[in-house]
């Protein structure tokens, strides 16, 4: 079986669900939009960036504090205009947030090098353009949801070892990373059977293809093999204040495990947001981004905000 192709085909059915869906959410007000800046200039669609303000903001009055998101969806799926409604609704809150495209594991050849050079090129346009557009490069925040969640741990631990950008040949940008939040994250990349379980041909097949995806056509020989999970990258950094948001009932809840303990066996300070199973069969992986506006979403995503806040007031 050609499990690439499975992965592919797996992603492509849950893109034309989400699709079909998305007409049926709720928008939420108080913020207004810039999309599809070309951050690289080259006006590829994985090239481009979305920023969020509140809807009265007006960047010759002053800054915001900075919220960075980099989008989940298995590192084979998504944009950063499937999560519009979540990042307006922040930016409604009073904060200045951009996010990101970048390129998707089969749109290249260069595995998960080419998706940290996407999100470092974007770093680098909001470093470069961020102060006058309003961004308070002093405070920032990144989060992200699963694969997102993976790639916000990883950005992070990039920005704090000269080794790991000499890995994955990026620059550190100016400013500091001050807190993270993840939500349903996914951060061990050598367990991803997504299709079945360990020790069986599906769920080894899947988690084989992942792998070979994310070290591209140099494969075992390409730097960043061993430096890809955050069991692999975390230890020996100094990470910012951690938050973690998930639910029991997520079915990648296994992977909030692995980096909950990844993170205590380090000492590393994390606080967790998390939802039982009797709280409510509805929240699944990543329920606060899919649907902003449940109860449950917006204490969360309040709840993001306010973590974000405590550290930025220290």
């Amino acid at each position: 079986m050609d499990y690439r192709q499975y992965l592919i085909d797996y992603w492509d059915a849950i893109a034309k669900g989400n699709a079909a869906d998305y007409p049926n959410g709720v928008d939420p007000s108080g913020f207004r939009a810039e999309k599809h800046i070309a951050y690289l200039g080259d006006y590829d669609p994985a090239h481009m960036l979305n920023l969020y303000y509140p809807a009265d903001f007006k960047a010759e009055n002053g800054s915001l504090p900075t919220v960075i998101y980099i989008h989940g969806g298995g590192w084979m799926y998504g944009t950063v205009d499937i999560s519009e409604r979540y990042l307006g609704y922040l930016a409604s809150k009073g904060f200045a947030v951009m996010g990101m495209n970048y390129r998707l594991l089969q749109e290249t050849d260069l595995g998960l090098g080419a998706i940290v050079s996407d999100i470092f090129a974007a770093l680098e346009w909001l470093d470069r353009y961020g102060k006058g557009r309003g961004f308070d490069l002093g405070k920032v925040l990144v989060c992200g949801d699963s694969a997102g969640g993976h790639l916000s741990i990883l950005t992070t631990c990039i920005t704090l070892s000269p080794e790991l950008q000499k890995i994955y040949s990026v620059g550190k940008p100016s400013f500091e990373i001050s807190a993270v939040s993840v939500s349903s994250p996914v951060t061990e990349t050598g367990e991803l059977y997504i299709s079945d379980r360990p020790a069986t041909p599906n769920g080894e097949g899947s988690a084989k293809a992942y792998r070979d995806m994310m070290l591209g056509k140099d494969g075992e020989d390409a730097p960043w093999n061993g430096h890809m999970a955050a069991s692999e990258t975390v230890p020996g950094l100094k990470l910012p204040p951690i938050q973690i948001i998930d639910s029991e009932n997520d079915s990648l809840r296994i992977q909030t495990v692995y980096l909950k303990e990844v993170l205590d066996k380090h000492g590393f300070y994390h606080e967790d947001m998390y939802w039982t199973a009797e709280e409510g069969i509805h929240l699944l992986h990543v329920f606060n981004i899919s649907h902003w506006e449940w109860k449950e979403s917006i204490e969360a995503n309040d709840g993001m905000l306010e973590f974000f806040r405590r550290v930025i007031s220290r």
